[in-house]
């Protein structure tokens, strides 16, 4: 069993980057599997697009240097049982979840759940993967998912059907999401190529017994196509990104890109569509990037770090007070 999980570093620039990735790409699933669950059974879209993603990382791991995680000593099976773990919990369950979910309930309503992933997020790995919980971070998150709650507005909301069936399948995958941060954060230190591509594997291997039952003739071009974005692009490619961040970022960091998605929805239906900006789109943007910026102490950081540069840089004759003092 692995050690207590140290404290998570203060997120560099190449976090922000992987976090914008995962908030980019990443929220662009949900409408992929909207395109592939009209032409592809549920249990095909996770299995295929799981073993698409192991395929990818398998070639990119060794393509790369890395070795597969070996299964020789006790060491080894440790590592490859928290690879399964997270494999489960975080792609193998939520990857089948989904796309049952979403013949239940409304796109709408997937958006108000996964609007709440990060209070999940943030409150287990305060509990379990010794990530500091602040009344600052706690606050962020709440403001966050008040955010996308205002940017989908009173009218959309009124529209946020599913059936109590769909709505719990939604609240298992999440459950699965928040408890994979868990397990990467408190995993041994593997290399994290290594761990990734075990991690898919073992979820891959997990979906594959309903493929042979599915009806495969229900596949469509277009599902096909689909399956093969999830699995290359939010599944294979971003999995790496998730791993890296989780395991030197947090969880609670990563979890806030959960509320970009909407904010791309909206971008792009206003430049690509034409669509109108609403009051309620432009409230609920700047709640979200309050919300974020609360969770990543930026305004402390303004009052101590920043403020002082600035006025010392324009006022060089005068001294400036810390905070502290």
């Amino acid at each position: 069993m692995s050690s207590s999980p140290v404290p998570p570093n203060e997120p560099n620039r190449a976090d922000w980057l992987m976090w914008a990735a995962v908030a980019f790409v990443g929220g662009s699933a949900p409408a992929a599997i909207n395109v592939a669950i009209a032409g592809a059974p549920p249990l095909i879209i996770a299995g295929l697009r799981l073993w698409l993603a192991a395929f990818l990382l398998v070639m990119f791991t060794l393509g790369t240097g890395r070795p597969l995680l070996p299964l020789r000593t006790k060491s080894d099976w440790v590592a490859w049982g928290y690879a399964a773990a997270a494999g489960a919990s975080g792609y193998a369950l939520p990857f089948t979840l989904f796309p049952l979910a979403q013949q239940e309930i409304s796109s709408i309503m997937a958006g108000i759940f996964m609007s709440f992933l990060p209070v999940v997020t943030v409150l287990a790995a305060a509990a379990f993967a010794s990530e500091p919980l602040t009344k600052r971070s706690l606050l962020g998150v709440f403001v966050g998912s008040l955010g996308v709650l205002i940017l989908i507005g009173p009218a959309a909301l009124a529209g946020a059907e599913g059936t109590l069936y769909g709505q719990g399948l939604l609240f298992l995958a999440i459950l699965g999401y928040a408890t994979t941060g868990i397990v990467m954060r408190r995993a041994p230190e593997v290399p994290v190529r290594s761990f990734t591509t075990a991690m898919m594997i073992t979820a891959a291997i997990m979906t594959t017994p309903p493929l042979f039952f599915a009806d495969w003739s229900a596949m469509t071009r277009e599902g096909w196509a689909a399956i093969a974005y999830l699995g290359l692009g939010p599944t294979g490619l971003i999995a790496v990104c998730v791993v890296t961040v989780v395991r030197r970022a947090g969880a609670s960091f990563l979890s806030t890109s959960a509320y970009v998605a909407p904010v791309v929805s909206v971008f792009l239906g206003v430049i690509v569509f034409s669509e109108s900006f609403e009051p309620n789109q432009a409230i609920g943007l700047l709640t979200i990037f309050l919300g974020i910026t609360l969770t990543r102490g930026v305004f402390v950081r303004l009052q101590k770090e920043i403020l002082p540069r600035i006025i010392v840089t324009a006022f060089p004759s005068k001294k400036t007070r810390s905070p502290e003092e």
